[in-house]
Order: C-alpha cells, then sequence, then structure tokens
C-alpha cells in the first residue's frame, strides 16, 4: 500500500545499512589491528583462552632471561672457583716442597711467605667474586648454599659422659625450641638402644624422632647420631620445614650444650639448610631452580691457620690442602650441575614459549584472507544499501505526483 507517512522501505534500507556498514567496521578494525578478536563480542570464550595464553608467553619470556642471568651468576662463581682450584694446587706443591728433608726451616720460611700470600689471595677472590654487588664465594651474599651456623658441632662426646648428665632426677625430660615457635617437651625412652639404666644418645634421637601425641613430627626436629673413627658420639639435631634448632634445655632450665647442640665458636647449629636464591624459571611461582653455592674462603676451606714453615705443619697442610681441593671440587660440580639445569630449561622455555604463541596466534589472529573477503562483501553491501536508501527516499516524492494530477 503505498502511503507517505511511513517510509517502511526507507527504514528497511536504513536498517541494512547500520549492518553492513557496522560489519564493514568490524572488518576493518581486524584488518588494521591483525586480531581476530578486537572487543570481548567476538568470541568471550577465545579471548579468556588466548589472554590466558599471552599471559604465559609473557611470563615465560622474562623466565628466560631469568635463566639467563642465573648462568651468569654461575658462570662468574666457576670462574672464582677455577682460581682458587689453580691457588689450592700451587700450595699443595710448596706444602710438598716443604715437607721435603732438602730444605731447611730457614728456607721454609721463605716458602711459607708464599704460602702465606696465596692464602690471603683465596679470601681475596672469595670476597671480590660478585655479580651485581653481590658477594658469591665468602659466604657473605644471598647465594650462600647454607647458614653461616650450619657447620655439625665439633663438640663430639662418649655416651658415659652424656650419661652424667642426664641421669640426675629430671634430667631425661628436656625441650627443644625452633625459630617457628614451636617447643616440645619430651620424655625420653630409656630402651630404644636395647639397653636399660642409662639414658644413651641413640635413646634421644629416637624419642626425638618418635614425635609425640599431639605433634607426628615433632617441634619440626629430627635427630641423628653421629660417630667418629674413635668411638666418640654427638647428637645432630636438624630443623625442617624452614625451622631452625635455637635451644635445647632440660626441665630445670639448663642449656644441654653438651649434647653438641653448639659448634666451636658458640653458635647455634641451624641444621645446614640450604637457602641461597630461587630463580622463577615456568609460570607459576613454585616453578623455581634455586641457585646456592658454596663458601670457600680460607676458614670454609679449613686453611685458616695452617703454614709450610715446619716439615710438621706441611704435613698438616697438605692433609688439609687435600680436603680444601675436595671441597672446592665439590663446589665446582654443584655449580656446573645447576648451570646445566638451567641451560636445558632455557630451551625447554623457548620450546614452550614457541608451541604457545602458535596456539595463541590460532586463537587470536586475524585470517587476512578471510578478513580481505568480508570487507568486499561488507563494502559492496554497504554500497547497495545506499543505493537503496536513495531510491526510497524518492518514493514520498514519486507519490506527491498524485495529488498534483
Amino acid at each position: 500500500m503505498p502511503v507517505i507517512a511511513t517510509n517502511t522501505a526507507a527504514n528497511s534500507a536504513l536498517r541494512y545499512l547500520n549492518l553492513n556498514s557496522e560489519a564493514q567496521s568490524s572488518s576493518l578494525s581486524k584488518l588494521a589491528s591483525g586480531s581476530r578478536i578486537t572487543k570481548a563480542s567476538d568470541d568471550a570464550a577465545g579471548l579468556a583462552i588466548g589472554t590466558r595464553i599471552q599471559s604465559d608467553v609473557t611470563v615465560l619470556s622474562q623466565a628466560a632471561t631469568n635463566a639467563s642471568q642465573a648462568t651468569a651468576i654461575l658462570q662468574t662463581a666457576d670462574g672464582g672457583l677455577a682460581r682458587i682450584s689453580d691457588i689450592l694446587q700451587r700450595m699443595k706443591s710448596l706444602a710438598t716442597q716443604s715437607d721435603s728433608g732438602s730444605v731447611t726451616d730457614s728456607e721454609r720460611t721463605y716458602i711459607d711467605a708464599e704460602y702465606q700470600e696465596l692464602l690471603e689471595e683465596i679470601d681475596g677472590i672469595a670476597s671480590s667474586t660478585r655479580y651485581n654487588g653481590v658477594s658469591l664465594l665468602d659466604g657473605t651474599g644471598q647465594y650462600a648454599s647454607s647458614s653461616a651456623n650450619a657447620t655439625v658441632s665439633s663438640n663430639w662426646m662418649t655416651d658415659a659422659q652424656y650419661s652424667d648428665i642426664t641421669d640426675s632426677a629430671d634430667a631425661d625430660v628436656f625441650t627443644i625450641t625452633t625459630s617457628d615457635g614451636n617447643t616440645v617437651t619430651y620424655t625420653v625412652s630409656d630402651a630404644y638402644d636395647g639397653t636399660t639404666g642409662s639414658v644413651s644418645l641413640e635413646d634421644i634421637a629416637a624419642s626425638i624422632n618418635a614425635g609425640d601425641t599431639t605433634t607426628p613430627e615433632a617441634a619440626n626436629v629430627t635427630a641423628t647420631v653421629e660417630t667418629d673413627d674413635d668411638g666418640r658420639q654427638r647428637l645432630v639435631l636438624t630443623g625442617v620445614d624452614g625451622a631452625t634448632v635455637t635451644a635445647m634445655d632440660d626441665t630445670t632450665g639448663t642449656t644441654l650444650q653438651a649434647v653438641g647442640m653448639l659448634a666451636s665458636d658458640g653458635t647455634t647449629i641451624v641444621g645446614g639448610s640450604k637457602t641461597g636464591v630461587d630463580f622463577m624459571v615456568g609460570t607459576t611461582s613454585t616453578d623455581t631452580i634455586n641457585v646456592s653455592i658454596d663458601d670457600v674462603d680460607s676458614t670454609a676451606l679449613g686453611l685458616a691457620g695452617t703454614s709450610v714453615d715446619t716439615q710438621t705443619n706441611s704435613e698438616t697442610a697438605l692433609t688439609a690442602l687435600d680436603a680444601a681441593i675436595d671441597a672446592v671440587i665439590q663446589a665446582r660440580a654443584e655449580v656446573g650441575a645447576t648451570m646445566s639445569r638451567f641451560e636445558f630449561r632455557s630451551e625447554t622455555i623457548d620450546t614452550t614459549s614457541e608451541n604457545l604463541q602458535s596456539a595463541e596466534s590460532a586463537i587470536m589472529d586475524a585470517d587476512v584472507a578471510a578478513e580481505k573477503s568480508e570487507l568486499s562483501s561488507a563494502d559492496v553491501k554497504t554500497q547497495a544499501a545506499i543505493a537503496a536508501l536513495s531510491q526510497a527516499n524518492q518514493m514520498p516524492q514519486n507519490l506527491l505526483s498524485l495529488l498534483k494530477s
């Protein structure tokens, strides 16, 4: 029915013009951005998945940098360790020369002069080997493999000595306190070692490891008994789950120092737990690799105070140097093993990142050929809608000619 009050054809043409224009604009946006999803309504699920993958790719990029930096730290440490190893070999050569009967104490004094200089150079290398201003080899930096008090006590004792201490009226009841705030009281069983009548270190250790009714792994502490070549024993308390042993007291409040709780310098043993620094090398905070480097200064290597100024001292120094060389070899082996792990992890990161980027591209990137086809189609439809709207706008004018007759 021809009417002039409502131009239905024009309204319909306008609606299609708007739809075609919107499709044309959407295709242009996708082509310009290179992304298939320019707004959430394009593909809500795809946007969620693609954004999560994109986040992982970004994190992996930084993880690759973290692994590279960790490798550089380890390479720096290994360089210092290599130089210390060279010095130790020279020192052993000097000790061997001094131990010879062909030289006198007067000549040994000259040999010892070089020995002492090299000893100082070990400390110099240990303190000057740094990365980003942080010491790597002297045990003072954040990469130290264990806390300074983690050395096992040198206070050896016999079972008989311990029994003399614990056979008082209340000494078989004691408490252990750890750095995480746990304090647990133990009543020692006198049968773990197979004998009764005197409390042994085995009884103490077994009582601690058995725990109590309220704390299965009481106070986060485990106990072991170590025996030296002469049959002397000591109780070694080790904190677990990050806890460290801070005190062991009998019920009178007397600290039981004689059980090997204290190191020779009077500091509390903390169990030798690893510290160092964790490097995040994955997409979660739990995906880390720890960098911890042993202390290799002269004190840690057991060389402090050694000399080769006499034949006797030279023999003592040779024994200490053998142990020091072994310690440096072990430190280099640990550094090399960690470095190798970082290198393999770097390759894994590269592969994972490449695969994730491919997956992200499949979800997020625009198919240029398809979008160009859509744009061409939308362009033609838009032009057609404009032509139709123009024609529809002429229809009321044509109807007016009937009124002029």
